[in-house]
């Protein structure tokens, strides 16, 4: 249809431009080529909300695939956060291919995936406030109660924003007023305005009246010209900023008038829109005013990047000059807001982040926390019917646990359930102190830093054992503790490359220096020597899983039990396998 009309619209003015007569030909062509223009755009149209219910689709089924743990259906797995040298990111199985970022994050920019990060991994850097935490839960349950929202808003991210980086080369060269240099005052521009208008006068006059003012219209263009050189390295260095950024500056503000229109009440969510609505025009006006003319400038700038009509606009206009002033005015006024405005987007889509868990897992509960009577933090763990949200819920098998004050050895033969206890205790404190629901019917916990020990590697680069890399990693924890704020730890099986006597004796060493008023933590262990050494600690308490033996081989049951576990299975296990 749009090519019918276009050609029809080519048969009726081609004759018409051609020869200047046949007016009756003029109508019809001018009605083709309207109706010509209306079908174009009706189809852009068209094709703009075709990819907006592909992707919102796309969208949706995703939150049905995190609900059944479905990883390979989860376009983001984070991978580019992890860290081995984080305290317990690694551990936990934060990042990477069925981490809980995996499973949760459903920010679609740059600054949204960086947020959430920070939401997880703050716990190695602080104790978090409990009024933070209980602000964000509260903004996640709001977000529970209209997904369609979040769904819609983070469709639109999706098309109009990148992942990784998104604008950031931009707003690092704005963050520094000084790579704008000393900026073209207004009185230079004036100049130059007035050198361009003399310009195009002089030549309205040589046209009209017939008065030979060429040499001096030719003597302007050398110099606009000369000018356009000066300032083309200053010009390329900034303009490359802006390079690509254009279609996802449109998108930002899409999402910006998002946020201003919600009607949201929970504190967070109202601080990040009330944000946004600052119409101070001191800096720019609201957050979507801001990047609609930072759009405006951008693709002002992008025209230029064709070399004819760089050539063209800057010998006749001195393109680059307003370009850059305009640019440069715009960064100095709203450049720092955009850059809190894009944080407080990534907080909103952390937020929704948060929000996962309780689609996935909406029987569980939010978690509380707990105080001294003196409202000074505690080192405190207690967990009703708790799982590891990593674990879909048919293979979860949930315990009871509590720690109240020192250290819980746990035992058990290979394979029963240590390790994975120590890592759901970990990643449930890492959801409650990031504001999310957590895998369990009931959770509190005093507001702690987290620690661990447990995937460790030897580097052949680094000329790094992993017995030495265990040591390192154990003292940091135990720095951590000499802090004197509430620690909570987590060591998986400790010293396990060293014979069994140095390995009770160091064990013993750490328990001596992380027994302190403010540290609680578990240390699973094979060491019985190290249980027995330990028995008459009244700070330490015993927990371990056990299995059962019939003739159609091993059964675990994962079920925590109080003491110290008894058997061992790895001679059965060898045999399993086929080693005799």
């Amino acid at each position: 249809m749009r090519l019918l009309f276009f050609l029809a619209s080519l048969l009726f003015l081609i004759p018409y431009i051609v020869a200047f007569r046949f007016f009756v030909l003029l109508i019809p062509g001018i009605l083709c080529f309207v109706t010509f223009v209306f079908f174009v755009i009706k189809h852009i149209r068209i094709n703009n909300n075709l990819t907006y219910y592909k992707t919102l689709q796309a969208v949706h089924d995703e939150y049905i695939a995190r609900t059944v743990h479905a990883f390979e259906s989860l376009p983001d797995d984070g991978g580019d956060f992890g860290s081995a040298n984080h305290d317990y990111s690694a551990d936990l199985d934060l990042f990477g291919h069925g981490s809980l970022f995996h499973l949760l994050c459903t920010a679609q920019t740059f600054f949204g995936r960086k947020k959430f990060c920070d939401l997880l991994v703050s716990s190695s850097d602080g104790l978090q406030s409990p009024k933070d935490v209980i602000n964000r839960q509260e903004a996640a349950s709001e977000f529970s109660s209209d997904l369609w929202r979040m769904q819609s808003f983070q469709a639109e991210a999706r098309i109009h924003c990148r992942k990784i980086l998104g604008p950031k080369l931009f707003l690092d060269h704005i963050s520094r007023p000084e790579s704008f240099g000393s900026g073209i005052g207004i009185v230079r521009l004036i100049a130059y305005g007035c050198l361009t208008a003399v310009m195009w006068v002089a030549f309205l006059i040589s046209v009209v009246l017939q008065v030979n003012l060429y040499p001096l219209v030719f003597a302007i263009l050398i110099i606009q010209l000369i000018i356009t050189a000066v300032y083309y390295n200053r010009n390329k260095l900034v303009f490359h900023s802006t390079e690509g950024i254009h279609r996802e500056l449109s998108g930002y503000r899409y999402l910006f008038e998002k946020i201003e229109n919600s009607e949201v009440k929970s504190l967070l969510l109202s601080n990040i829109r009330a944000q946004m609505l600052d119409h101070d025009e001191t800096r720019g006006g609201k957050a979507s005013d801001q990047i609609r003319k930072l759009n405006t400038i951008s693709f002002m700038i992008q025209i230029r990047n064709q070399p004819l009509l760089f050539l063209l606009l800057n010998t006749l206009f001195l393109y680059d000059v307003y370009c850059l002033y305009f640019l440069n005015q715009w960064a100095r006024r709203s450049g720092p807001a955009l850059s809190e405005n894009l944080e407080s987007l990534g907080e909103w889509e952390a937020l929704g982040c948060l929000t996962m868990m309780g689609v996935i897992y909406p029987e569980c509960v939010f978690p509380t926390f707990r105080r001294a009577e003196n409202m000074n933090h505690v080192a405190y763990f207690s967990a009703r019917d708790m799982g590891h949200p990593l674990i879909p819920i048919y293979r979860q098998v949930r315990n009871d646990f509590e720690l109240s004050k020192g250290i819980a050895l746990v035992t058990g033969s290979n394979m029963s359930g240590k390790t994975t206890l120590l890592r759901t205790i970990g990643i449930n404190a890492v959801l409650a102190y990031a504001g999310a629901v957590c895998c369990a019917e009931k959770l509190e916990l005093g507001m702690m830093r987290i620690g661990s020990s447990m995937r460790i590697s030897d580097s052949l680069e680094g000329g790094l054992s992993s017995f030495y890399a265990e040591l390192l990693r154990i003292e940091r924890i135990i720095k951590r503790s000499r802090e004197e704020t509430p620690l909570l730890f987590l060591i998986d099986e400790i010293f396990r490359g060293t014979n069994s006597k140095d390995r009770t004796e160091g064990a013993l060493l750490v328990i001596k220096n992380l027994m302190k008023p403010w540290v609680v933590g578990l240390l699973s262990t094979h060491d019985y020597q190290l249980c027995e050494a330990t028995r008459n600690e009244k700070d330490i308490s015993f927990f371990h899983f056990s299995e059962t033996y019939d003739e159609d081989g091993i059964h675990f049951d994962y079920r925590l039990s109080s003491g110290v576990s008894t058997s061992s299975n790895a001679r059965y296990l060898m045999k399993m396998v086929g080693i005799e």
